[in-house]
């Protein structure tokens, strides 16, 4: 419920933005979203480490143990940075983050799908202190 809760709030409070699509010419600078994030609703922590020019992402995902990532890539989607990272660890096979990053909260806020349950979950990431 505080989850859904909070997800909901930054729905609200940012909204999502009209669209703009990004020059064909210009480089989106996804460093921003490079460092620790975690999930205030269980200490699920993404690490973002590095982003390749292609859109790929060298990231970790904890629970509290690190789970393994087939896929993690970041790019832009009407006007936000988006992460999209699919995990295939143990219990988490075909799971996926979808994240979108509002700067002015410092938040990645999305949706968690749940393989083996088939179930969707909105989620909120803040970035660990310290940061």
């Amino acid at each position: 419920i505080i989850l859904i809760s909070l997800a909901v709030i930054f729905t609200w409070t940012i909204g999502f933005p009209s669209g703009g699509a990004i020059a064909s010419d210009e480089s989106p600078d996804f460093t921003k979203i490079i460092g620790k994030w975690v999930r205030p609703d269980g200490g699920y922590t993404i690490h973002v480490e590095d982003i390749k020019p292609d859109g790929s992402v060298n990231a970790g995902y904890f629970n509290p143990g690190e789970i393994d990532i087939s896929e993690a890539t970041v790019s832009k989607w009407k006007g936000l940075t988006k992460l999209y990272v699919k995990l295939q660890g143990k219990g988490y096979p075909g799971s996926t983050y979808t994240l979108y990053y509002y700067p002015k909260k410092d938040a990645l806020v999305g949706f968690y799908y749940q393989a083996k349950m088939e179930k969707t979950f909105e989620v909120v990431f803040l970035r660990k202190s310290g940061q």
